[in-house]
Formats: C-alpha cells, structure tokens, sequence
C-alpha cells in the first residue's frame, strides 16, 4: 500500500496491519519516513519503563491493509525510554577487537599472492604476519617469495605441514592464473 499525500501515518497509534508476505503485526507508531515510505513500528502493547521492545522497520508498501485500534501513550517518552549503555560499550568493545583481529590478518606491504598464501594457511593454521614474513604456530617462518624451500623453523612434521599448504596453494593459484588473485 502506497501512503498518498497527507495520509501520513499518526506518531502514537495502535495499528494492527497485514503485511503482502502474509505477517499480521501489531504496534505503535513511533514514526513513519515519507521519503523513504518506512513505518517504524512498536510491537505489542504499551510497555512499562525500562522494558525491552521489539521495534520493527516495514515498508508501507508491503502493508497489504491495516486497522487503527486505539491511540497509546506517546512512545517517545523519554522518562520511559532505556538505554542500557553498558551493553552498548560492550558492543563497541567486541567490534573493535573484532576489527583489530581482522586488521591484522592483512598484511601490509605484500603482494596479493602473498595474501593468499597467508589465507590458505590461516584456514587450517594458526598465522600472523610479521613485517613482510608468514609466521606459523609461532616457531615456522615463511619468508617471501613464498616458495617451500623458504620455510624455516618448526618442527619437521610441522614443517612438512606448512611445505604441503603451501604447495597446494601455489598450485591453486597457478590453475586461476595472473590477476585473478
């Protein structure tokens, strides 16, 4: 259902809507975009302060029909909204370590052969780069070009471990070709 012109949905409503997916929803209005032509929802009834609520974003074009059951309280009250900042910096935290571990699984200054070759190993070994060197489980170094005979350190059978990634890999990236690493 498009929202013609000055039928913009009221901030504090009760609606219970049908959606064209085939979902029946019930909420209160907490705000509806016209340019984007999105109701933002809140579902179930009226909540007490510091209360989990499920919000629901919809677009009105997927609402197939709706009734408007009552007008509630203003949900935008702000004496009965939480925010629950512990969580919130919680989240944060696990987002930065997430993207530090990320960030340093890419190595700077390597070819993207290079960064591949740390790709394969990384999928079945523990690595890190250093400088411009493949550091494996902490003992075994793969130093550029990133052939067999450039691994160094370990153990004999971790380093015949690394020799036979390595190999497959150089091989798999053979069989693509150049530039399409």
């Amino acid at each position: 259902m498009a929202v013609e012109a000055g039928e913009d949905f009221a901030v504090g409503c009760i609606l219970s809507l049908h959606t064209t997916l085939g979902e029946d929803v019930e909420g209160q209005i907490i705000a509806f975009d016209r340019p984007s032509n999105i109701l933002k929802l809140q579902e179930g009834g009226t909540t007490k302060a510091g209360a989990r609520r499920n919000v629901r974003l919809i677009k009105a074009n997927y609402i197939k029909d709706f009734t408007v059951i009552g007008r509630g309280e203003d949900p935008l009250d702000l004496k009965k909204c939480f925010v629950d900042l512990s969580l919130i910096h919680a989240r944060e935290e696990a987002a930065l370590r997430q993207a530090e571990i990320e960030a340093e699984r890419i190595g700077v200054g390597v070819t993207s052969e290079a960064q591949c070759i740390f790709d394969a190993l990384s999928k079945t070994l523990p690595v890190q780069w250093e400088r411009t060197d493949i550091v494996v489980m902490k003992e075994i170094r793969v130093c550029s070009p990133y052939q067999t005979e450039n691994v160094i350190g370990g153990t004999a059978a971790a380093n015949e471990r690394v020799k036979k990634v390595l190999d497959s890999e150089r091989k798999r990236l053979q069989a693509r070709g150049p530039g399409q690493m």
